[in-house]
């Protein structure tokens, strides 16, 4: 297997494995999986969880091993003196990884320790979450060619999961406030089961440094949710900068992301940072990145892996050091099995993930997000019930963007009790029924399909007052008529 087939199949194991800690809510399984699963990664023949337990004044530490795999895969007891400390402490003072392979960590494969057990091969990486260490993953094997260098970013990687999933069962011990006793969370509106459930990931993933890829349909919020991410991270006083994939030429894209010297194209009568750069220590945000082109798929992939990158037409490289937070309304998997989207680059991105409803899966939030909507104009609506009927009976194809259109043209009817008259003639026409009736055995593609239909024929043809009234930009209609096949632009 080459190098590049198997950064791509621990990316791959990375993943699945971040996810599963996710879900994780005890300590009794927790530490096993987490320990587990680094062996799975690595092929160690040993492996040892090893936590800060407490901390001094002078910045020494109480070191704990909550958990140990032995050269036959059981539980180690009184492991305690099983790891080299010298390796534990090198990482911790340090903050940087270790393996034996290189020439600066050799002598660590010297001390009595590891000589006692024949180990020829030491991996330690730290657990860091926010900045601070929390404790290091130490695995060992008995073969002096077990690990690499290489090997080290993407044990860190999940190493610092592992921290993640770790801060999150202790808060959940401590019974601290959780977002489901809020009528909102930030920007975010609605209190459903499924908004509850967003709330807590969200608050779970500000606290780590990993990419994330946010997923829903278009008009779900992705931007609002990806700006709580960062006001609520290590860097909220930092920039949010956002760029939409979707809606400028690769040329174009290229350059603002990554910058440009002067003279590099023509109109380039100035250098520019680019976005990467400019964000600093903040929150770079893509949306729609499901739509880049796979040779700008390539370049990105290039600089998360590197943390640099060259502006273009320049030989000069320049170090990277925000997050980045993508999302889509695509079906990423899907795409990589086309040959359309890059595996890897899915991998890189999909360490933390956070997906928003549709708006017809939480219809109970419509009073709270109409009321928000409305105190935004500023007016006063009201329903009646026939209205309020129809209203539950749309299956809001535009999700919450559309709704908030809707409320607008309302606000601007003169009338405060809203009668289905006064509807747009899109949600008047459906007959109230259970929305998740009306969509019984129906794919995604098949009900925008026919939105973006049914859109046109009201609108008489005019694509502009068709992506207002699905409540998309006309930019997005014009591709997702491109995919249907239903006209040109």
């Amino acid at each position: 297997m080459n190098a590049e087939d198997r950064e791509r199949l621990w990316l791959s194991r990375v993943v699945k494995l971040c996810h599963l800690l996710a879900s994780e809510t005890e300590a009794s399984t927790l530490f096993p999986r987490i320990l587990d699963a680094a062996i799975e990664l690595t092929g160690a023949q040993r492996g040892f969880l090893v936590l800060i337990k407490e901390r001094h004044a002078g910045g020494s530490y109480h070191l704990h091993i909550e958990e140990a795999r032995g050269f036959d895969q059981i539980a180690l007891e009184g492991a305690q003196g099983a790891v080299s400390r010298t390796a534990v402490s090198r990482v911790l003072e340090s903050g940087q990884s270790l393996v034996s392979t290189r020439r600066e960590d050799a002598d660590i494969i010297d001390v009595s320790s590891v000589q006692n057990q024949q180990v020829l091969s030491i991996i330690c990486v730290p657990m860091r979450l926010r900045g601070q260490e929390r404790g290091v993953l130490y695995l060992d094997h008995r073969s002096s060619a077990a690990f690499s260098e290489s090997d080290i970013p993407i044990l860190e990687t999940f190493a610092n999961q592992a921290a993640l999933a770790l801060e999150s069962l202790e808060l959940v011990s401590s019974k601290a406030k959780a977002p489901d006793e809020q009528q909102g969370f930030g920007q975010l509106i609605g209190n459903s089961a499924s908004m509850k459930t967003l709330y807590h990931q969200i608050d779970r993933v500000s606290r780590s440094w990993e990419h994330v890829l946010i997923t829903g349909e278009s008009g779900t919020g992705k931007e609002l949710v990806a700006r709580e991410v960062h006001d609520r991270g290590s860097y909220p006083n930092e920039a949010f900068l956002s760029e939409n994939c979707a809606a400028i030429s690769e040329s174009l894209l290229e350059s603002e992301l990554f910058g440009h010297s002067k003279g590099s194209f023509s109109g380039a009568i100035k250098a520019r940072k680019g976005l990467f750069v400019e964000a600093g220590r903040g929150t770079l945000f893509l949306d729609e990145v499901g739509d880049m082109s796979l040779s700008m798929q390539a370049k990105l992939l290039r600089v998360l892996q590197e943390r640099k990158l060259r502006p273009v037409g320049s030989n000069k490289s320049v170090p990277v050091s925000c997050r980045v937070l993508a999302a889509t309304h695509r079906d990423l998997p899907k795409l990589v099995k086309q040959g359309l989207f890059r595996e890897d680059l899915y991998y890189r991105l999909d360490v933390l993930r956070l997906h928003l409803p549709p708006l017809r899966e939480r219809l109970t939030d419509l009073p709270s997000l109409i009321q928000h909507f409305a105190a935004q104009v500023p007016c006063s609506l009201s329903f009646t019930p026939e209205a309020e009927k129809v209203l539950q009976a749309w299956h809001w194809p535009g999700n919450v963007r559309e709704l908030h259109n809707e409320v607008r043209r309302l606000a601007l009817s003169q009338s405060s009790l809203i009668d289905t008259e006064h509807l747009s003639p899109s949600i008047r026409q459906e007959a109230p029924q259970s929305p998740m009736g009306s969509l019984a055995g129906r794919t995604l593609e098949d009900v925008e399909r026919e939105m973006i239909k049914n859109a046109l024929e009201l609108c008489s043809g005019n694509k502009s007052k068709a992506a207002k009234q699905l409540g998309v930009p006309r930019s997005t209609l014009y591709s997702l008529m491109q995919r249907y096949g239903l006209g040109s632009q």
